[in-house]
């Protein structure tokens, strides 16, 4: 085996008839009409503010691992566009939070009375706001370091401008790391309740008011999920920081308390912007005690072990973060997903591990460890995979290789 994962698929050959040859090129995609979106919403119809955090810790140098927010909240637009809600969809990073939403009617119903031309208007109100997500994400962040909860404050007054909306919905797209204001997660220990009602104590002094979300449901997706090649919270930390924004959002009386939804990562280098090297944003190191990367599937071919070319400014920076560090031992842990034989996902494990070790050690990282532990059905913060899933999104985040720096 030099490189390849041995399979035991068996492929069928079929034989097809010669097709009649076609000329011209085929049609362009059809690409959704947004202009009527635009126009004024109407009082009195549910409101939804999605906000995108584009802030230096949700991206990975070579965009493949950064959290993929237009698909997570996929579902969400949808949603709001079958119920024909009025859409705010805003990025935010730095220190003031300042948002620049762009609003949408979805009204679709009213577009048109032909039930074929409705279904149309719908398919491009969901159109338009996903491309608004993902615009929002290919936003430059601001310096400074990130403010969620004033974005959260700002989104808030949006939400409640309209007295008569049935509905009031704030969806955050966020790692969550707080690095200014009340809840600066820069020095954290990540360590037990005493320190969540500090953080809530010292919020509720003027950043955040206790009607704040009053009415509004909130919902978090990807908190806790950075960048790939950020450092990474360990599944207790990913614990404190949820039991954290869901105790700062009753504290400001969000209906009910924030779930904390899942996040696929991206797979296709340049999707994300990498860091702007100019962009000054405190780290969350998550304590002293130890820092975690965690390097997602993508990075290598379908069962192989020889890194991808992108891998390298991704490996090179967690280099620089752990040599700048005091660790003195560093475990490079490589899974495989549970597709291929047991010994087989070993020996998978095993090489992608010896890989980026080996990688590591190249880019000055002393005596790096490496190990195999074969196939997981686990992500690295602990969201289990059903084994129905076999989607991309699914498979990366179980044939990984974690990096674990004490």
């Amino acid at each position: 085996m030099s490189g390849v994962r041995r399979s035991g698929v068996l492929c069928a050959v079929a034989l097809f008839a010669a097709l009649p040859v076609t000329t011209g090129c085929p049609p362009p995609p059809k690409k959704p009409t947004c202009g009527w979106l635009a126009e004024s919403p109407k009082a009195g119809v549910g409101r939804l503010a999605v906000l995108v955090d584009v802030s230096t810790s949700t991206r990975s140098a070579s965009g493949v691992g950064s959290p993929d927010y237009p698909a997570a909240l996929r579902g969400t637009i949808e949603q709001a566009v079958g119920d024909q809600r009025t859409v705010a969809i805003s990025p935010f990073s730095g220190p003031s939070g300042n948002l620049s939403l762009t609003t949408r009617a979805t009204n679709w119903k009213e577009q048109a009375s032909n039930p074929k031309n409705r279904q149309g208007k719908r398919e491009d109100a969901a159109g338009c706001l996903q491309d608004d997500v993902r615009h929002a994400q290919q936003t430059v962040p601001g310096p400074g370091g990130t403010d969620v909860l004033r974005a959260i404050s700002q989104a808030a007054a949006w939400l409640r401008a309209d007295p008569r909306a049935p509905t009031r919905e704030l969806v955050v797209a966020t790692d969550g790391l707080v690095t200014h204001g009340c809840a600066d997660l820069s020095r954290s220990r990540f360590r037990g309740k005493p320190e969540i009602d500090a953080i809530v104590a010292e919020c509720l002094k003027g950043e955040l008011g206790v009607k704040d979300l009053d009415g509004i449901t909130v919902t978090m997706v990807g908190v806790g999920h950075p960048g790939a090649d950020q450092p990474m919270p360990s599944t207790a930390q990913v614990r404190w920081l949820r039991d954290m924004w869901a105790a700062l959002c009753v504290a400001a009386g969000a209906t009910g308390a924030p779930e904390a939804g899942t996040v696929p990562d991206t797979d296709t280098a340049g999707t994300v912007p990498a860091p702007d090297e100019s962009v000054q944003d405190p780290p969350v190191r998550f304590g002293t005690d130890a820092a975690a990367f965690s390097l997602p599937g993508a990075l290598f071919d379908t069962g192989r072990w020889t890194l991808r070319p992108e891998a390298a400014p991704v490996l090179a920076r967690i280099a620089v973060q752990i040599r700048s560090s005091p660790y003195t031992r560093v475990v490079v842990s490589g899974y495989a997903d549970p597709r291929g034989g047991e010994v087989d996902n070993r020996t998978l494990s095993e090489n992608r591990a010896r890989a980026v070790a080996d990688a590591l050690a190249a880019d000055g990282v002393r005596s790096p460890q490496s190990r195999g532990m074969g196939a997981t059905t686990t992500c690295f913060d602990g969201t289990p995979v059903p084994s129905s899933d076999t989607s991309d999104a699914g498979l990366q985040c179980l044939r990984r290789v974690d990096i674990t720096a004490s």
